[in-house]
């Protein structure tokens, strides 16, 4: 009870204890309105124990049937032992805990034990009135038909309830496992661009180097240049991913216009020349935000497999263009297949076609001519 109560606002607490007082009160009541003192006893012990399981944290399957049993039982011996011992209440507390207690079964255990176990309580509570001494046999039908009711609309705000909460369960795994998704695709696009980045300028400084001659030292300071920046931008980018970890409200980019996009990816790309040809139409255009972040992950990812997966790269070009109530985006090489000595399967293109459909276009990729184009079509407003 106390973790309850700590959970509880002051005015939510004073309702709790006003609850409790009203309960304790009936159950008094009860028990000096029974004729004799086992009646009296029976009556307290069996309003109590619904009551106390309600509130056990480690409520089991055994104490529900052992409670349920013994309401039954009192009922048989108050019915056949002991006549007389109850003449104006069969339990009226009794009753109402035990509706409650079928409500927190349903919520707490498996449906089919949770079954059962209503039933149980079912039978208990609709039994109930058999305890009276001076009862119309005309009228005991009658108000076990009342009680089944009222306790049949008990259990279905019960099941209602229970719907609810495995609905809320489900809704928050989805929602973990699409914050993961997310995750894992924004890191990627860091390690695959950066790491990738880094990976092959150093390949080629040792090539420079291995190769008998000591290379340029211009050359060599802009190879040097190209690492360090690349690894910079690879430590700002995962302390970005840290930000929004610890922070689901933090912007994993500051949101950008599209022009100014693209020349920032093109402007620090560290492999071939990269041309950019954006349509004045959208040019400054005010994109959604899902769809300038889909369009930059676009072009970070096809720059990042020109590097990855290209060889004899002249020029790279990355096109942006109004297609109606669309923007195209597609970055294009004129290189060929290579083996660098990097990994070829992965999950680049996969993660890509998702995070474009989840912004409402979609992703194709495939050879043109004697290189590769990744094309993507975004929604160019937010409906």
């Amino acid at each position: 009870m106390t973790g309850i109560l700590t959970r509880l606002t002051w005015w939510q607490r004073v309702v709790f204890w006003l609850i409790i007082a009203a309960g304790g009160a009936l159950l008094t009541v009860e028990a000096f309105s029974s004729p004799s003192v086992y009646g009296a006893v029976g009556l307290v012990l069996c309003g109590v124990l619904p009551s106390a399981a309600l509130f056990s944290r480690n409520l089991t399957e055994g104490a529900v049937a052992g409670i349920g049993t013994l309401s039954i039982v009192f009922t048989i011996v108050c019915a056949t032992v002991l006549p007389g011992h109850l003449d104006n209440t069969f339990g009226l507390f009794e009753l109402i805990g035990l509706a409650c207690l079928s409500v927190r079964v349903l919520l707490a255990f498996p449906a089919w034990r949770a079954a059962g176990l209503c039933v149980l309580l079912g039978i208990a509570a609709t039994t109930l009135p058999l305890r009276l001494e001076d009862l119309d046999p005309q009228l005991t039908p009658a108000m076990a038909f009342f009680i089944a009711v009222v306790l049949g609309f008990v259990q279905l705000l019960g099941l209602v309830m229970r719907l609810h909460d495995r609905t809320r369960t489900d809704s928050f795994q989805l929602s973990r496992q699409a914050q993961r998704l997310e995750y894992a695709r924004d890191l990627h696009d860091f390690v695959a661009h950066h790491v990738t980045a880094i990976v092959v300028q150093t390949q080629a400084v040792r090539f420079a180097t291995g190769s008998g001659q000591l290379p340029d030292p211009a050359v060599l300071d802009k190879m040097l240049d190209g690492i360090e920046k690349a690894g910079s931008q690879a430590l700002t980018s995962m302390r970005t991913m840290v930000d929004v970890l610890r922070d689901d409200n933090a912007p994993m980019h500051p949101h950008q216009a599209l022009t100014l996009m693209v020349n920032d990816l093109a402007t620090s790309f560290t492999g071939p020349p990269v041309s950019t040809n954006v349509d004045p139409a959208i040019a400054d255009l005010d994109l959604p935000t899902s769809t300038v972040d889909a369009a930059r992950h676009v072009v970070q990812e096809a720059l990042t497999n020109v590097l990855r997966h290209a060889t004899h790269v002249t020029q790279v070009t990355i096109n942006a263009t109004s297609r109606g109530a669309e923007v195209e985006i597609s970055v294009t090489n004129d290189g060929q297949a290579n083996d660098n000595g990097l990994p070829k399967g992965g999950f680049g293109l996969v993660g890509l076609a998702e995070r474009v459909e989840s912004a409402g276009g979609s992703l194709t990729a495939g050879p043109a001519g004697r290189g590769w184009t990744v094309t993507a079509l975004l929604p160019s407003s937010g409906a």
